[in-house]
């Protein structure tokens, strides 16, 4: 179905678009508020600036239209196959060493090896960044020391040094070409979906060990194959790895997937306040500066591989526990903020939610007994029907806009630690009595707020 229907059969009142395919559709600031769009292929659908409030994305399948897909798994075969040249290049300099007729030669070989060397490690124990910045001071060392002892040195020997940081240069560029074409290649592939690791690693060998010099001894030769099949696993693992979330190299997340969301489901800067995407898939799609308030994404797939800016979806635990509210068990939250988040019916039972910010979140029949939410900002939050019973409410901030009805509580504590005659504050005072049915929103209103 075309846009330009939608929206003529919007304006005269129809709000189920279910299942209907809106492939590539632009929609771009356009009101559809109410609409009911589950189960649609919106894959390559821009809702830029849309106000989508209340919008059914349920089972949705958004991202990228088929033909994009298809030509980011050929962006990423090319940049595996660009990262495989590079890597044999790089790995090439080595089997100068095994030069015994020429010490320039094995001095540059040498410098080659150490760099590699350097690079291999930094890379995994500090991330890409760490070794490439490791590569550069280590370039930079060799060409101090060889500026130092030049003059004190042979003519052939400073010639030696004047090569090698020759050879270290071209083999710097070699290695960051070659570190950063696997990396998109791999990330990319993995955000198409239809690209994997085991698909792609025998192009990238192929080539690294086809451009290894010919002339070279079997020996030299293997040597160089292994460092540039090094290169390129490394190079892939750390593609992985920033798919994961990893904080080592958490700096290449939004840069993959800024690249792998071109051309997919546009939801930038639209109004998504109290749209249900439960079970929709997000593959390539762009949430940056959308209003999430209240936005469910229970079930939600592939939420990971979205472009999600500084949303509250930035964080992967987050994101977990918004897709998965029952995660929430005995976890750690602290500090987060968790701002408009839809936590409808999470068990956060025994949770730590200390100094959480939940303005404006809606936690409507969850489970929060024994929850820590001292110092937790809840303003405009919803509890209605939550479970409170053992939750400490220390210092928490609300105000008359922080919905209480039908609020399960027996007791609470006013204390997260016993105070200096080991009380907790508990409210009532006395152990053996129970807030009676509607108590607990009474005490509070009349108590904490005036």
């Amino acid at each position: 179905m075309k846009a330009s229907q939608v929206l003529k059969l919007y304006d005269q009142g129809k709000r189920n678009f279910q299942g209907e395919n809106l492939i590539g559709q632009s929609f771009k600031g356009k009101n559809l508020s109410n609409a009911d769009f589950s189960g649609a292929d919106i894959r390559g659908a821009d809702f830029t600036n849309a106000t989508l409030t209340k919008v059914k994305f349920c089972h949705a399948k958004a991202g990228q239209p088929p033909w994009w897909t298809r030509s980011l798994v050929i962006i990423s075969w090319l940049m595996a196959a660009l990262s495989g040249l590079f890597a044999g290049f790089a790995s090439s300099f080595i089997e100068s060493i095994f030069d015994s007729a020429d010490a320039t030669n094995q001095v540059a070989g040498c410098s080659a090896l150490i760099i590699l060397i350097i690079f291999f490690i930094c890379s995994y124990y500090y991330g890409l960044k760490g070794g490439l910045e490791a590569v550069v001071l280590t370039f930079m060392a060799i060409a101090v020391i060889a500026l130092i002892i030049a003059q004190s040195l042979p003519f052939s020997l400073v010639g030696a040094f004047i090569l090698a940081l020759v050879f270290t240069f071209h083999v710097m560029l070699a290695i960051a070409v070659a570190a950063g074409g696997t990396i998109v290649g791999t990330a990319a592939g993995a955000v198409a979906g239809t690209l994997t690791i085991t698909r792609v690693f025998p192009l990238v060998v192929a080539i690294a060990m086809a451009i290894v010099v010919a002339e070279a001894e079997i020996f030299s030769r293997a040597i160089s194959a292994l460092g540039a099949i090094s290169i390129t696993l490394l190079s892939a693992y750390l593609g992985w790895r920033a798919m994961k979330d990893d904080p080592r190299d958490a700096w290449l997340r939004p840069l993959v997937t800024a690249f792998a969301t071109i051309g997919g489901t546009s939801f930038y800067q639209a109004n998504l306040t109290d749209a249900d995407f439960s079970e929709a898939t997000f593959k390539s799609t762009d949430l940056r500066e959308a209003n999430l308030t209240r936005t469910r994404f229970y079930q939600a797939k592939q939420l990971d591989l979205a472009r999600v800016g500084k949303t509250i979806l930035a964080e992967s635990f987050v994101r977990d526990l918004l897709i998965n509210p029952s995660s929430g068990y005995k976890q750690s939250y602290r500090k987060v903020n968790l701002r408009g988040a839809n936590l409808d019916g999470a068990n956060l039972n025994s949770a730590n939610l200390k100094q959480a910010n939940l303005t404006d979140a809606s936690l409507r029949a969850a489970n929060l007994e024994g929850a820590n939410l001292s110092k937790v900002c809840a303003i405009n939050t919803d509890l209605t029907g939550a479970s409170l019973t053992g939750a400490c409410l220390e210092d928490w901030k609300i105000d008359k806009t922080t919905q209480l009805d039908r609020v399960n509580c027996q007791y609470v504590f006013l204390l997260e630690k016993p105070n200096q005659y080991g009380s907790r504050k508990r409210r009532p005072n006395n152990s053996d009595r129970f807030f009676k049915l509607g108590e607990f929103e009474e005490v509070v209103y009349s108590t904490i707020i005036q």
